[in-house]
């Protein structure tokens, strides 16, 4: 049998470690109730910091706690008989803590029946995770109604910017250095632990080959780990753009079209990609794959290349839109699509209370006036089919606003609205829809 004291030891070593260091983390206050009746859930991509957020609740609010980390070699293996013996180990560490910490849970074994039980004994659990299944069928099968979950996406640009302890771009000088803050990003990317790195290709190749051969080759049995690398090969070099599980798998020479779609699903639990579906009143339009994003720019870095060209600009600055649409989701719940019919296409449409709320268009340059011109008609016409008058155009420099027949567009630079779009407030709740 193991020596799970032991190996409890050397987590808390760990531990301590970490809590003395001075890291970068967002509001965890926020985020997590430490004494709710009902486990705390943090999700989110491979070092995204979610084990810092959850670490950094405990060490703000003085709580005693125990901790887990089943991301470890030494529990590799474990089975479900073998959690009570990791908790009798955790009160020989720590005593007997009313809290407790299960860091990247999604690697034991009926992890859900064992903190199931102990939140009917009255223990206090906040977990962490790098796998979406943990807010879907997991969780809703065996901690109905007893589990909050909160996403974790990499940093955003003004996480990113207070880092570095920037202040308001207000002057000249300020929105210059605003701007290549924000050319860093879009390069590198918000995974917290590259801000310290002069080349973080190395660090990102080896968390996307995590991902891959320990989160989704080894937890489902696969048998191709090939397919697998080449069908997320295919899908991160596609982002921004409108996929098809038929034509992935023509280029693959995959027979199973099926096998395609089911390694995408998985890519997409695990965080490395994010898919958006086509707008449709009908739903079973609305479920067919769509467009893909990777779920930081630095992936993107790492897969593709830097490429300058316009198209590429392009895409990448769209990526960063969604990136921060996504991020802020659950907060400002709403659906985010795309919109696309015979004559026009829209990035991105957020639907809200079954209503659509706003439309959003993106283009890196609208100097051309041919351009302008095609994504302008795109959000009037749109706007007007669908009666959304709240239409936003985001480019890579220009400011101002377009009217036509009493419908205006907003059109704002990626900076400013990268670092207004976190202020906005989510509604109450009991208010009517507008």
């Amino acid at each position: 049998m193991a020596d799970y004291v032991t190996i409890i030891k050397n987590q808390k070593e760990d531990l301590d470690n970490l809590l003395k260091a001075d890291v970068l983390v967002r509001d965890p206050m926020a985020n997590i109730d430490l004494n709710s009746p009902c486990a705390q859930v943090v999700i989110g991509v491979r070092r995204s910091g979610k084990s810092i957020l959850c670490l950094t609740a405990f060490k703000s609010a003085g709580i005693p706690f125990g901790f887990v980390n089943f991301d470890d070699e030494n529990l590799d293996g474990i089975e479900a008989s073998d959690l009570d013996e990791i908790l009798k180990a955790v009160y020989v560490v720590y005593g007997p803590v009313e809290h407790l910490f299960l860091d990247e849970i999604q690697d034991a074994p009926k992890w859900q029946l064992f903190v199931n039980r102990l939140l009917r004994k009255g223990m206090h659990i906040v977990i962490s995770g790098s796998n979406a299944r943990l807010l879907s069928s997991d969780l809703a099968t065996h901690l109905t109604g007893r589990f909050v979950s909160t996403e974790l996406f990499p940093f955003s640009f003004a996480e990113y910017r207070a880092f570095l302890k920037r202040g308001k771009p207000e002057t000249t000088t300020a929105r210059a250095e605003a701007r290549r803050d924000y050319a860093h990003y879009a390069l590198h990317g918000g995974m917290p632990e590259t801000f310290h790195m002069l080349d973080s290709r190395g660090y990102l190749r080896d968390i996307n080959d995590a991902i891959l051969y320990r989160d989704i080759l080894k937890r489902h049995n696969l048998r191709s780990p090939r397919t697998l690398g080449d069908v997320a090969r295919l899908l991160m070099e596609s982002y921004a753009l409108e996929v098809s599980y038929v034509n992935i798998a023509n280029r693959l020479g995959v027979k199973s079209v099926h096998t395609v779609q089911t390694y995408a699903n998985y890519l997409e639990a695990a965080y490395l990609i994010q898919t958006v579906n086509r707008f449709s009143f009908k739903t079973a339009e609305r479920l067919k794959l769509g467009k893909v994003y990777a779920v930081d720019p630095g992936f993107i870095s790492n897969a593709t290349g830097v490429h300058e060209g316009a198209d590429n600009l392009g895409r990448r600055l769209e990526n960063i839109v969604f990136l921060q649409l996504r991020s802020l989701r659950m907060k400002l719940d709403y659906a985010i699509y795309y919109y696309r019919d015979q004559s026009h296409e829209v990035d991105f449409l957020l639907r809200q209370f079954g209503k659509v709320k706003r439309l959003i268009q993106v283009c890196f340059d609208i100097g051309i006036e041919k351009t302008r011109d095609r994504e302008l008609s795109a959000l009037f016409e749109v706007g007007r089919k669908l009666n959304c008058k709240d239409l936003l155009l985001i480019t890579d420099h220009e400011n101002g606003e377009e009217t036509q027949d009493g419908m205006k567009v907003r059109i704002v630079d990626i900076v400013t609205w990268l670092l207004e779009a976190p202020k906005e407030e989510p509604p109450q709740w009991g208010e009517p829809p507008v």
